[in-house]
């Protein structure tokens, strides 16, 4: 390499060095407007934070969260070198999607000014900065969206998003016990003859509706060869018939009749469930297939365990259709616990991004990432007991399209 070549090299890498810091610090009057806000790529300070220039002053912001929760951090340049924080007199608020502004104040600290806010996931918004230097007043103001996609109205209606609103609600422990659908004996009477005789007439047969009164036997006494009829003494099915016309009856029952307008429902409950369960417990009672449920409350405990140590717990059920039959398999959701949560979601909002459990909230056309922390949950329903306002807009069903969309944008989390 001769001595020109080498000295061609040298100049030209100087002016590449020079470029790149005037770029840095934002000293290119042509891509940066008075406030600070800049049309290219964001420059970055020494301590890796983003470098925001006006005149002659830069002030360098960086989010840091080393073994501690994450905190906003200051550092003051003037012409490209570092001055100590105490000279500084920073105001900054943070705007996030759909909230009130968040203002945080500042002291000095070493070699810059720390923020008394601990800064929360997403570290998505706009931030505003007003600072005072030497009797000049500065200010920038720059976008930091992470986790952040739009979408139409028409586009959530044809993905099928569902949304619902923040709020107030009741967190429940349940027990999932299987059940069988039972006759209440108080219900069900075997009518007899009052005399001795033969039966003359059946009026009724098994599966018959009957009403409170009806005539459903004649019987007839062959000493004196007079007749008397039996009627019906509630309403209700004729759900079995023990003899026949001609029969001889003395203190045999003649019919079945049972009323199952309402009927009990029989839950089984191991021991670990019993310690849980207490008479007046709200239950929500299905059928095997999903078509109906109803409501109830327990009104009986079994003081004894059955031979397989299971305990009886039952309730009674309307039942004016008839859906409910004796012998149906039921399963029940009992409610054993109830707890006021100031803030809930449905479970169906929840997601992963980045390792974390996220949900989508909505501002417009703007879908954004929110991390809450969880409380207590049931089967639907978690409580949020941080990360997640009041009163918003979220996404529920569907939402997984969402975190699809975020994907493949190429959102990452960076400061």
């Amino acid at each position: 390499m001769n001595f020109f070549r080498f000295l061609t090299i040298l100049l030209l890498s100087a002016s590449m060095g020079f470029t790149a810091l005037v770029a840095a610090h934002g000293d290119d009057p042509g891509t940066d407007h008075e406030d600070g806000y800049s049309e290219t790529e964001a420059a970055k300070g020494p301590q890796g934070g983003r470098l925001l220039t006006q005149d002659d002053v830069a002030v360098e912001v960086t989010i840091y969260e080393t073994g501690v929760e994450p905190e906003l951090r200051l550092y003051l340049y003037q012409n490209g070198k570092a001055i100590k924080a105490t000279e500084l007199r920073p105001e900054v608020t943070l705007q996030r999607l759909g909230e009130a502004a968040e203002p945080i104040n500042f002291s000095p600290e070493l070699d810059y000014w720390l923020g008394d806010t601990v800064i929360r996931e997403p570290h998505s918004f706009e931030v505003e900065i007003k600072a005072s230097y030497q009797g000049k007043n500065y200010q920038w103001h720059y976008d930091s969206f992470e986790g952040r996609i739009q979408m139409s109205e028409r586009s959530i209606q044809k993905a099928g998003i569902e949304l619902e609103q923040t709020k107030a609600g009741q967190i429940r422990t349940q027990l999932h016990l299987f059940g069988v659908v039972a006759a209440l004996p108080e219900q069900q009477v075997q009518l007899g003859a009052a005399y001795a005789g033969l039966v003359q007439q059946l009026a009724v047969k098994v599966g018959d509706k009957v009403t409170k009164g009806q005539l459903v036997a004649t019987v007839q006494n062959p000493a004196s060869l007079k007749s008397y009829s039996v009627y019906a003494p509630i309403s209700g099915e004729v759900t079995a018939k023990y003899v026949s016309v001609g029969s001889k009856v003395s203190e045999q029952p003649l019919l079945e009749i049972s009323d199952f307008s309402s009927v009990y429902i029989e839950m089984s409950a191991f021991p670990s469930d019993t310690e849980q369960l207490k008479v007046g417990d709200d239950f929500l009672v299905k059928d095997l297939h999903g078509h109906q449920s109803a409501l109830s409350q327990i009104s009986y405990i079994a003081p004894q365990m059955t031979g397989g140590h299971i305990a009886r717990a039952r309730g009674v059920i309307a039942n004016p259709d008839g859906h409910w039959r004796p012998g149906m398999h039921v399963k029940t959701d009992v409610t054993v616990a109830t707890i006021d949560a100031p803030l809930v979601i449905n479970k169906a909002a929840l997601q992963q991004w980045n390792g974390k459990t996220v949900i989508f909230i909505r501002h417009g056309d703007n879908f954004e990432i929110r991390m809450p922390q969880l409380g207590r949950a049931d089967d639907t329903q978690v409580e949020v007991l941080s990360g997640v306002p009041l009163g918003v807009q979220y996404a529920t069903a569907n939402s997984f399209i969402l975190k699809a969309d975020l994907m493949k944008s190429g959102a990452s989390h960076d400061h």
